[in-house]
C-alpha cells in the first residue's frame, strides 16, 4: 500500500457562514420586526430632531470669542467664550501661576500612565497598574503641594478644578482599594470581633449618602479633633471620600475572594503553606485579577462623585464653573452657565466612557 503524507500544512480556511447583502443585513439589524422597526423609526426621527438643534445651538450659533458676558448675548448660541476666557479656574483653580508647570507635569505624567495601562499586552499582571494607582496620588501631591526645601509650598485650598478632580479621584482610589481589602479580609476573619466590627462599618457606610458622610467631614469632625489639630477641608473631603469607597471596593473584593475556590486554599495548606503564604500567593493574585473590571467601574463613580466636592466648598470643576457664571463679568444670560454644564457633561463623558471601554476590555480578556 501507497502512503503519502503532507509536507506542507493546509492554509487555514474561514469558517463557513451565509453570506447575506449589507441592505438584508442593515434591515435584520433595524427592522427585524415590525414594532421594533417603528420605534426604531421613531428613535432615529428624534435623535436628527435633536442633534440638529444642538449642532445649530453649539457650533453654527455659537459665541466663541469674548472676556465677558456682553460677549454672549441672548441665548440662540452657546457661551464657549466663557469657557475659553476662564480655562485657567477650571482647569486648575487658584493654582500660583509661576508654579503651573508643576500641574502640567501632573497632567502629562496622568497621561503617559494611562496610555501605558491602555497598551500594555492584556495578558500581563494588574498588579503593575494597581500598584502604580496607588503611588501615583502620592507623587502628585508631593510635587503640586511642595515642601520639604525643594519646591515653594502650596496649600491645598488653592488646588481647583480638573486637577483637583483628578488629585481627589487618584487619592481616593490609592486610599479606598487598601482599605476595601482590609475590610474584606475581616468580614471573612476567624475572629469574632474583628468580622463584626467590619461588617458594622461597611453596612453603616453603604447605608449612609455620600453627601451626609462629606457634611460630617466639613463640620462634624473639627468639634472631634484635638485641640490644637487642624486638619484642612482638602484633606478631610479626600478622607471622607476614601472611607465610602473603601467599604464599595470591600464587598467588591469579597465577591472575589469567594470566587476562588476552597479547594486551591486546601491544596496550598496540603503542600505546606501557611494561611498568610495561600492568602498572598494563591487567593489574593486570582481575587483581584478578578474584580479589575468592578474597580473600574468603582472608579467611574469616584469621578462623577467629585461633583460634590463644591456643595461643602472644595472648588472642583463644577465649582470653578458655577463661581465662573458668578463673577461680576459673566453675570447675564442663563445660557452662560448651561454652556458650563454642557461642557461639563461631555468632559465627564468623555472621561467616564474612555473608562468603561476599558473595563469592558478587560471583562473581554477574562
Amino acid at each position: 500500500m501507497t502512503q503519502f503524507v503532507r509536507r506542507i500544512l493546509i492554509e487555514p480556511r474561514a469558517v463557513p457562514g451565509v453570506s447575506a447583502p449589507a441592505l438584508e443585513r442593515w434591515r435584520r439589524a433595524w427592522f427585524p420586526a415590525p414594532g421594533m422597526g417603528l420605534l426604531a423609526l421613531l428613535l432615529l426621527g428624534a435623535f436628527a430632531v435633536f442633534g440638529w438643534r444642538f449642532f445649530q445651538w453649539a457650533i453654527v450659533h455659537a459665541h466663541w470669542r469674548g472676556s465677558s458676558s456682553a460677549a454672549c448675548p441672548g441665548d440662540t448660541g452657546a457661551c464657549w467664550a466663557f469657557i475659553i476666557a476662564r480655562w485657567k479656574p477650571w482647569l486648575v483653580g487658584d493654582y500660583p501661576s509661576d508654579q503651573l508647570w508643576r500641574a502640567w507635569a501632573c497632567f502629562a505624567g496622568f497621561a503617559w500612565f494611562w496610555s501605558w495601562v491602555v497598551r500594555r499586552s492584556q495578558a500581563a499582571s494588574m498588579q503593575r497598574v494597581l500598584l502604580g494607582f496607588v503611588l501615583l496620588p502620592l507623587a502628585f501631591l508631593g510635587l503640586l503641594l511642595g515642601g520639604a526645601g525643594l519646591l515653594p509650598v502650596v496649600a491645598p485650598t488653592r488646588l481647583g478644578g480638573l486637577l483637583l478632580t483628578l488629585v481627589v479621584t487618584l487619592a481616593t482610589f490609592a486610599t479606598a482599594l487598601p482599605l476595601g481589602l482590609g475590610l474584606a479580609l475581616g468580614r471573612r476573619s476567624r475572629l469574632p470581633v474583628l468580622r463584626w466590627l467590619s461588617a458594622v462599618f461597611v453596612e453603616g457606610m453603604r447605608a449612609v449618602p455620600l453627601l451626609v458622610v462629606l457634611f460630617i467631614a466639613a463640620t462634624l469632625l473639627p468639634m472631634f479633633l484635638p485641640a490644637g489639630l487642624k486638619v484642612d477641608l482638602f484633606t478631610r473631603a479626600v478622607a471622607a471620600f476614601a472611607l465610602f469607597n473603601a467599604a464599595m471596593a470591600a464587598e467588591v473584593f469579597r465577591g472575589g475572594l469567594q470566587a476562588v475556590g476552597r479547594g486551591q486554599r486546601e491544596a496550598a495548606t496540603t503542600v505546606g503553606l501557611s494561611d498568610f503564604a495561600a492568602l498572598r500567593l494563591i487567593v489574593l493574585p486570582q481575587a483581584v485579577t478578578a474584580v479589575v473590571p468592578a474597580l473600574v467601574n468603582i472608579m467611574i463613580a469616584v469621578i462623577k462623585e467629585t461633583t460634590l466636592l463644591s456643595v461643602i466648598g472644595v472648588n472642583d470643576i463644577l465649582g470653578a464653573v458655577e463661581n465662573g457664571a458668578k463673577s461680576p463679568d459673566w453675570v447675564g444670560e442663563p445660557n452662560i452657565l448651561t454652556s458650563g454644564h454642557v461642557f461639563l457633561a461631555l468632559v465627564y463623558l468623555s472621561v467616564c466612557y474612555g473608562l468603561s471601554r476599558y473595563s469592558r476590555r478587560l471583562e473581554a480578556a477574562r
